[in-house]
C-alpha cells in the first residue's frame, strides 16, 4: 500500500512540474519595448548617437558616395507616436560623429 503512496506521490509531482513547463511556454513573460528617444527628422540636427541610442537588434552600416550611413533597427521599440512596433531608423554622417536622421518608419508583418 506504502508503495502506492509513493507512486501515486510522484506521479503528481510529475504532472505538476510538465504543467508548469507547459505555462511557462504557452505564456512567454510579456517584454518591455525599447524607449527610443524623440530625434528630430531634420537636416540640422546633429548626433552624437553613440553617446546615447539603446543597443539595437541590428544594426548595418555602410557608405554611399562620401555619406556615412547607419540603419538601427528595434524588434519591439516605443517611439514618438509609434507604440510596440518593429522601428527602423536611418542616419548619415559625413564625420563618423554627427549622425542626422534621414528616414524613421516602423515596419508591419
Amino acid at each position: 500500500m506504502r508503495s502506492g503512496k509513493i507512486s501515486q506521490s510522484l506521479l503528481s509531482l510529475v504532472l505538476l512540474v510538465l504543467a508548469g513547463g507547459c505555462q511557462t511556454f504557452l505564456m512567454p513573460e510579456a517584454i518591455a519595448p525599447v524607449q527610443l528617444p524623440f530625434i528630430k527628422n531634420s537636416a540640422n540636427e546633429c548626433y552624437y548617437l553613440d553617446e546615447f541610442m539603446p543597443v539595437p537588434d541590428a544594426l548595418v552600416s555602410g557608405e554611399s558616395g562620401a555619406m556615412r550611413l547607419r540603419y538601427y533597427t528595434y524588434k519591439l521599440a516605443s517611439y514618438k507616436d509609434w507604440d510596440r512596433r518593429e522601428i527602423v531608423l536611418s542616419f548619415y554622417s559625413r564625420d563618423d560623429k554627427c549622425w542626422s536622421l534621414f528616414e524613421e518608419y516602423y515596419v508591419v508583418r
